[in-house]
């Protein structure tokens, strides 16, 4: 990625990383918001939680280096989010990289980048920021934030803010029960619906149904031409429009904003879900794509460093 215009001096600027279950996108940013350089990694790639951590934070300090060396600018902040609730000495509700949950990720992250305020949250509550901020949550007073990839798990907004529950575990719906019979749940380190609807998990039940390795995508690419595909795609939609649909009529939203790796299928599945909220919401939200689609934790990451770098200010 080119550089943007930078103070003849001294520019100060941000590092982002966005941890997900398939890829880590990390960044530095301008304090305008602008993307200066930024590079991907492959999670799976990677290894185990304590490697992924440790590979992330070398390909950061390589992209400030990066940044830094033309300008003489200097880093002010780094935003972190992350799968997952982020403690002092580990992660909670984390399933999806082994050895996530061990992690000391605001040590490490303090660590890499002594002097630097760092801020960590949740990637889906980060992701919910950003379209809060410069997206298509903008000025909205009720609002959510689905993201439909990896992992399934959504953010409420209200009146400018991500709303983050007692524990932080808001909008973890991962966890919702897909029967009254459910045999497992959280105190099994079982995430029902994300088991069912998550985008690896589709893969892998499309893989075993179909007798041939597939992902996520190319399950709906092959829903397009293909019948049994189509219905085993409409089974996973109407799993996940059924609790979308009971969250939308609890929560009231004026506006759902959808993203994550899933809505690269974003015209067949908001129109499905659209079909739900129109029949059942009382009040029938606006459906729309994330302004800063599969970037919206990335950007979000990038809104989490301004706050850590306005507190320390």
């Amino acid at each position: 990625m080119g550089n943007a215009r930078m103070d003849d001096e001294i520019a100060r600027f941000v590092l982002a990383f966005d941890f997900g279950g398939t890829k880590i996108a990390i960044a530095t940013a301008t304090l305008d918001g602008e993307l200066l350089h930024r590079t991907n990694l492959d999670t799976a790639l990677c290894g185990d939680g304590k490697n992924v951590l440790q590979q992330a934070i070398l390909a950061g300090q390589e992209l400030v280096l990066k940044t830094a060396a033309p300008t003489r600018g200097s880093l002010v902040g780094v935003g972190v989010a992350t799968m997952g609730i982020t403690l002092k000495d580990r992660v909670l509700m984390a399933p999806n990289v082994p050895g996530w949950a061990e992690l000391c990720m605001e040590e490490a992250f303090q660590n890499a980048f002594p002097g630097v305020a760092v801020q960590i949250d949740n990637d889906v509550k980060a992701a919910a920021l950003a379209e809060l901020k410069k997206g298509a949550l903008q000025g909205v007073d009720f609002g959510l934030f689905v993201n439909l990839g990896t992992g399934i798990a959504l953010a409420y907004t209200l009146d400018g803010k991500v709303l983050q529950g007692a524990h932080g575990a808001s909008g973890e719906i991962a966890y919702n029960m897909l029967s009254k019979f459910e045999p497992s749940g959280a105190r099994d380190d079982t995430a029902p619906l994300e088991e069912f609807a998550g985008g690896r998990s589709i893969g892998e039940r499309a893989s075993r149904h179909f007798g041939e390795k597939m992902s996520a995508g190319d399950l709906f690419r092959k829903a397009q031409t293909d019948d049994k595909a189509k219905s085993f795609v409409e089974e996973t939609l109407q799993e996940i429009a059924f609790h979308l649909t009971n969250v939308m009529i609890a929560w009231d939203p004026s506006v759902v904003v959808f993203g994550g790796g899933l809505m690269g299928a974003g015209d067949l599945i908001l129109p499905y879900l659209s079909g739900y909220t129109e029949r059942f919401v009382p009040f029938p939200p606006e459906l729309k794509l994330a302004h800063f689609r599969r970037d919206a934790g990335l950007y979000g990451a990038i809104e989490l460093a301004f706050l850590g770098w306005r507190r320390q200010s």
